[in-house]
């Protein structure tokens, strides 16, 4: 069933009318035309007295009916397409199975059935991207006011408490600036989204020659230190080789957000390895660890925007549960396709292309 807003009614709609009435028009113009000739056909059959004149205007007259029926044919198509247009001018609700029965046979009526079902496809698009918009509004809101919250406490009461020691103070202090930090990080995350968001729209990312393998040493020193602290390795097995043309700053983010959700998450002595192999259209990359993993039934939808396993968890972390839709996003941006699974060892593996 279809609801919400119609799909640009101004110029589908009226397209659909238009097209319909002139197609009409034509058909009874024809049908007319044809008549007269008939008719001038049969006033010389009368005063002529040929036979042969007279099998001319028996074909005719059958081809005539055949006309006739044809013309009916088309016009139940034309007349149920209006009125389907007109359904869709009061954005009405229907029934793709019911609209698209009530349509006969026939060329007419195929082009017809096409064109309700690309209706309802656009419809139910603009609806799925309206419910989307308005999740993604109330999580934006909800992930920014946690912090905002914490901030806001933390320095009413260092205000209402000026004689509060320094240590304590120096804590609250610590605490708004890490909420600062994530509050940061957020809007970040948020805007690389958006700005991915448009690209898709557009269609067009900055193009430059990248060596993964350079761009993966160079985030694997930038986390050194916080693989020394969880007591983790990283070993990049990329070849030297593996260069895809596509955003730095994108790609960039496909492989930082995957290091940083290993270190967040696999757990203390964890493993993280990179691996990659290559076709003639793609590199296949392989990002594993192995952690602690997670249960199956959360894999399909790790990817989504502000999704947690556990959300308590997250936020102590640091997590803002943007990283792996920017990951997704980032990896389909660059004509590749990105998935996760369980490690047979343990562990979380995703297996992701990027162009070659």
């Amino acid at each position: 069933m279809a609801s919400a807003s119609s799909p640009d009614k101004g110029t589908g709609t009226a397209l659909i009318h238009n097209h319909s009435g002139n197609d009409m028009k034509s058909l009874l113009i024809s049908l007319r035309f044809f008549i007269a000739i008939i008719f001038a056909v049969a006033v010389y059959a009368a005063w002529s007295h040929e036979r042969s004149v007279w099998v001319i205007l028996v074909a005719s007259l059958i081809m005539a009916l055949i006309f006739y029926l044809h013309i009916i044919r088309q016009q139940k198509s034309i007349t149920q397409l209006r009125r389907f247009a007109k359904k869709a001018d009061r954005n009405e609700d229907f029934n793709l199975e019911e609209e698209t029965s009530a349509f006969p046979e026939g060329e007419l009526g195929e082009i017809s059935r096409h064109i309700v079902r690309l209706y309802q496809h656009l419809k139910q698009s603009q609806e799925d991207q309206s419910r989307l918009k308005r999740q993604l509004t109330q999580n934006i809101s909800h992930e920014l006011k946690t912090p905002v919250s914490s901030i806001q406490g933390y320095i009413e009461t260092l205000l209402s408490n000026p004689q509060i020691d320094n240590e304590k103070r120096q804590q609250f202090l610590q605490r708004c600036h890490a909420q600062t930090e994530r509050l940061v990080s957020l809007l970040n995350e948020i805007s690389i989204l958006n700005r991915m968001d448009d690209e898709v729209g557009l269609r067009s990312i900055t193009q430059e020659h990248v060596s993964i393998s350079n761009l993966v040493n160079g985030i694997i020193q930038e986390v050194s230190l916080q693989l020394e602290g969880h007591g983790m390795s990283m070993g990049n097995q990329l070849s030297e080789d593996i260069i895809v043309k596509g955003d730095a700053s994108l790609l960039y983010s496909i492989f930082r957000n995957l290091t940083d959700n290993a270190i967040a998450y696999a757990g203390r002595g964890t493993t993280i390895t990179i691996r990659a192999t290559k076709d003639e259209t793609f590199y296949h990359f392989t990002f594993a660890d192995n952690g602690v993993g997670l249960a199956p039934e959360h894999l399909p939808r790790i990817f989504e925007r502000f999704y947690r396993i556990d959300k308590g968890r997250s936020r102590k972390l640091g997590g803002t549960g943007l990283g792996l839709a920017i990951v997704k996003n980032a990896v389909i941006l660059h004509g590749g396709t990105i998935s996760a699974s369980c490690g047979q060892q343990g562990g979380l593996v995703f297996h992701f292309t990027l162009k070659r």
